[in-house]
């Protein structure tokens, strides 16, 4: 019997399989590239180089991208990834009957393309990292013959909390993927349970794996930083995105009670620009923090690592999380943590064990044990090697990928 086809090239017709190849694709799906910053990247990256080591399936990404009417195929880093556009039924500001009207008139040819792709690739899986509308099209180009993949969405917290308390037809549509996607993935138990509450969804209909980390591709990443100049001070460090929800005026006026008993310490922000950037600035000068708080935008991974694994502590003052991979990055660096207690902290962090809790929008009590952290370095050694220990033990990424194959997959990842 001839070998099965495998992966398509760029026009989508399949190729030739290489004997003792996996049988099968298992396709993750972004609304972006693997170089953009941030943490759901991460998650994928990770998923990626993990199911490669199965041998059970083969690890390959799409990348929704309205430039590509037609898939654009590569390999890179030993997968193959693919850039095609996948549409979406409503449009940018919601629904609209001209936005309707054009998606009605183009799905069919959409659809043919995604089966198409989804045949010639052997496609077992498709895995969709931060959810829009436009999975929709997944589900229908499955609903009219296509190939039988399962349709798995994972979800990392904002695309899904957006929709909380809608009543339109975003929130219907939402409504009716989750229920019925093959398998609906939240990244902790908080978030799980916020989703199944506000979807009224069936206890069980989501399931929680929770991100890892490899301690071991951390300090590699973190080694391959240039040098830099040592900054004047030691420091505290905080990793977020400037944005609301990461509480950076909380941290600040946090810090401002610090420096008024200590001042030997500074803090450094590392983050993606964003809305709250300017508003960050504004606020360091009006508390009069210029010269003790270092902000850095848009830094490479590498270099992010080697600042954080340069901190006395890391701190985390967010109002929303759903589960902060930089804490897990702080453990594998063994950085003591101090973190507001939200949905999914407190499923990694023990406090006065792995770590130290604080109520969130509470700078008093965050500046508190700030400096109780701050001038304690045994309390610091100590959170410091007990966070390691519990983040190599509970939240490897080989354990991660191992759920994800056989929930998704159906198959025993040994």
């Amino acid at each position: 019997m001839p070998a099965p086809p495998s992966r398509a090239a760029a026009s989508g017709v399949g190729q030739p399989r290489i004997e003792g190849s996996p049988e099968g694709t298992f396709l993750f799906v972004l609304p972006w590239d693997l170089g953009a910053i941030g943490g759901v990247s991460q998650v994928v990256r990770a998923l990626i180089s993990e199911l490669g080591q199965t041998g059970l399936l083969e690890p390959a990404l799409l990348v929704n991208s309205w430039e590509d009417a037609r898939p654009r195929s590569s390999t890179e880093g030993g997968f193959r990834r693919t850039f095609l556009r996948v549409p979406s039924p409503l449009g940018e500001t919601g629904a609209s009957a001209v936005h309707g009207l054009k998606y009605a008139l183009t799905l069919p040819w959409r659809l043919a393309a995604l089966r198409a792709f989804a045949r010639g690739n052997l496609v077992r899986v498709v895995n969709i990292h931060f959810p829009t509308p436009s999975a929709l099209t997944w589900f229908l180009a499955r609903a009219i013959g296509g190939p039988r993949y399962r349709i798995v969405l994972s979800l990392h917290g904002l695309e899904v909390r957006s929709t909380f308390g809608m009543r339109n037809m975003e929130r219907r549509l939402w409504a009716w993927m989750l229920r019925r996607a093959d398998h609906v993935i939240a990244c902790s138990d908080g978030l799980r349970d916020e989703v199944t509450r506000e979807y009224g969804l069936p206890q069980g209909r989501v399931t929680t794996i929770h991100n890892g980390i490899d301690p071991a591709h951390i300090e590699r990443t973190r080694d391959s930083a240039p040098p830099r100049a040592p900054l004047p001070r030691p420091y505290l460090c905080n990793v977020g995105t400037f944005e609301p929800k990461k509480a950076h005026d909380v941290l600040l006026r946090a810090f401002s009670a610090f420096v008024s008993e200590n001042s030997e310490v500074d803090l450094v922000l590392i983050g993606r620009d964003g809305e709250t950037s300017s508003m960050t600035r504004a606020l360091i000068k009006e508390l009069g923090l210029t010269e003790r708080v270092h902000i850095l935008e848009n830094l490479p991974h590498a270099q992010t690592l080697d600042l954080m694994a340069g901190a006395q502590a890391f701190v985390l003052a967010s109002r929303i999380e759903s589960f902060a991979i930089c804490l897990l990055e702080a453990g594998a660096l063994s950085l003591p943590v101090v973190a507001t207690d939200i949905c999914g902290v407190g499923e990694l962090l023990d406090d006065h064990e792995t770590g130290r809790l604080v109520p969130t929008e509470e700078p008093a009590e965050l500046a508190r044990v700030m400096l109780e952290v701050a001038q304690d370095p045994a309390q610091r050694q100590r959170l410091g090697a007990a966070l390691r220990r519990h983040v190599e033990q509970q939240f490897s990424w080989s354990l991660a990928a191992r759920r994800y194959i056989e929930l998704a997959a159906g198959q025993k990842a040994t």
